[in-house]
């Protein structure tokens, strides 16, 4: 089928599948007439239409990226931008695709800039997403491409935002189940199925398995006739998306082992893999990654996977500071800083030394209070610094007597919190058996103020505490060897403690590699030094 056939067959299929704007809300005439679009962003409407027509990717990008930006900033910073009946009533409304694509810009920019989001918001961008994500599943299950082409940043934004609204939807009802107010209640109840969790899971993983990305990241050269990631970009990127998403999802949901598992083909190891396309989607898998090896008390990876990234991030400056998603990335990057900071409480790692001056200037009191054993400390950096988990299902609106609205981020705050109880005699057991190559159990009891059956049980706990899973660089994200990665080792003989004090040494490579690249940035300073200025 030709590029123009198969444009034509979206569109009929929109034309006979979606309710068009104007159909599904009753509004006067006198309020769509209400509706004045300036010129500049008529003109924009207008240029945006004839690019997504012609599948004009640069033009499109180009308007997106920068252009609403603008004219967010310049007319909408406080407002909602131009209901979709507007412009249906200046465009046309047989312009079905534009005007659902349209729709998912304006309830972003409502759920970006504007709050209280109205209950009629959260339901309008639900039914808009499900229009569009439909149609992608429903053309790639007919063995067809696609059928919208979008930059990669805006097929990226479509499913972390389809993933936000999810999320704020969750947190909206069980708020509302807190309060229990009526008018709300009446309208959850009015409105079953919304943002339902195994609707959203079901459509990610519909876009992962119809668009056959994962068959394509096990094997990018082969898929001889296979089409769909093998052959389109855009459905390679929209499949690839959505693994992403369900990393977030399943971590959202407190499950992540299955989390970790959604990503085990994804292309670390390429040259370039696919998630350096999109800043944001970078952030976002090694955030959610970082998280979940905590979580998992792989604390290692944990903190390898937060400094690969923010040694990324403190390196780029590509990022377009007009986007909604910029302010976003700023949080997760300070997000990942103390996630780094807890998990090197838990278990010391040498730090990059890029990342050392960061810290000392904004984080040097956290990290005293994390090495100190400060459970508080702890408890709001972790309540600072996780994801905003949500409940895998509504509350139940006809029994909210012992209802606790915070129960999802609670339940993970306390198993979270059970861990670092468990290790807090650790560092001042190591910090003694530093001082010495082998002594008493007595002794060594002594001078931790502890009965000699109290100081076992914590050198078994020790014992326990510091082997953990090492990923090797190799497989899958969840692989691993058990490697002892406690400060020092040591065994049992008896009532003497031996001791092999561990100093860790970084790979010489890795040094030779970090002065590399600080002899490179001096020599590329002193050649914009050497070149005289225009002026001269």
């Amino acid at each position: 089928m030709g590029d123009e056939a198969r444009r034509f067959t979206v569109v009929m299929r929109l034309v006979c599948s979606v309710s068009l704007p104007g159909s599904d809300v009753e509004e006067s005439q006198a309020q769509r007439k209400a509706e004045v679009i300036p010129d500049a962003v008529d003109h924009f409407l207008g240029r945006l239409l004839d690019s997504i027509k012609s599948s004009n990717i640069p033009d499109i990008n180009r308007l997106y990226e920068t252009d609403f930006n603008q004219l967010t900033e310049k007319y909408y910073n406080k407002t909602k931008w131009p209901s979709a009946y507007a412009v249906g009533d200046a465009l046309g409304h047989g312009e079905a695709l534009f005007l659902i694509l349209y729709k998912e810009l304006y309830y972003r920019h409502i759920y970006a800039r504007l709050n209280p989001v109205l209950f009629e918001d959260r339901i309008g961008s639900w039914k808009n997403y499900t229009q569009l994500l439909d149609l992608m599943i429903e053309n790639l299950s007919d063995g067809e491409d696609l059928g919208i082409a979008l930059p990669a940043q805006w097929l990226w934004d479509i499913l972390d935002e389809f993933v936000y609204h999810y999320q704020t939807y969750s947190t909206y009802c069980h708020k509302a189940a807190k309060l229990q107010k009526d008018q709300d209640v009446k309208q959850l109840v009015d409105n079953p199925g919304v943002f339902e969790t195994t609707k959203v899971l079901s459509y990610l993983h519909q876009l992962v398995r119809y668009s056959l990305i994962e068959e394509w990241l096990a094997n990018p050269d082969g898929g001889n006739g296979q089409g769909a990631a093998f052959t389109d970009e855009s459905t390679r990127l929209i499949g690839y998306f959505a693994l992403m998403q369900l990393l977030r999802m399943h971590s959202l949901l407190g499950d992540y082992r299955l989390a970790m598992e959604t990503i085990e083909n994804i292309d670390f190891r390429a040259e370039v893999p696919l998630f350096y396309r999109i800043p944001a989607c970078h952030v976002t898998v090694f955030y959610y990654m970082g998280f979940a090896y905590m979580m998992m008390r792989r604390y290692v990876d944990a903190s390898r996977t937060f400094q690969d990234i923010l040694v990324f991030l403190s390196k780029i400056s590509s990022v377009n500071s007009l986007s909604y998603q910029y302010d976003q990335m700023l949080k997760k990057q300070d997000q990942m800083y103390v996630l780094l900071l807890i998990s090197n409480a838990l278990c010391p790692q040498p730090l990059d030394e890029s990342l050392e001056k960061p810290i000392r200037e904004k984080h040097a009191d956290k990290q005293m209070r994390l090495q100190q054993g400060n459970e508080a400390c702890f408890e709001d950096l972790f309540s600072y610094a996780c994801p905003k988990f949500v409940a895998a299902s509504m509350p139940d609106l006809d029994n909210l007597e012992n209802f606790t609205a915070n129960e999802a981020h609670q339940r993970q705050l306390t198993l979270f919190l059970q861990e670092v109880r468990q290790q807090q005699a650790l560092p001042t057991i190591g910090s003694y058996m530093k001082l010495y190559t082998s002594l008493q159990t007595s002794k060594l009891a002594q001078l931790c103020e502890m009965d000699g059956e109290g100081l076992r049980d914590q050198l078994m706990c020790v014992m326990h505490k510091t082997r953990q899973l090492v990923h090797q660089r190799v497989g899958t994200p969840l692989d691993g060897e058990l490697q002892p990665c406690g400060e020092v080792e040591f065994y049992l003989d008896g009532d003497m403690v031996h001791i092999n004090a561990q100093k860790p040494q970084r790979p010489h490579a890795d040094v030779f590699l970090e002065h590399i690249r600080k002899f490179q940035d001096i020599l590329k300073r002193a050649d914009k030094l050497d070149k005289p200025s225009p002026a001269s």
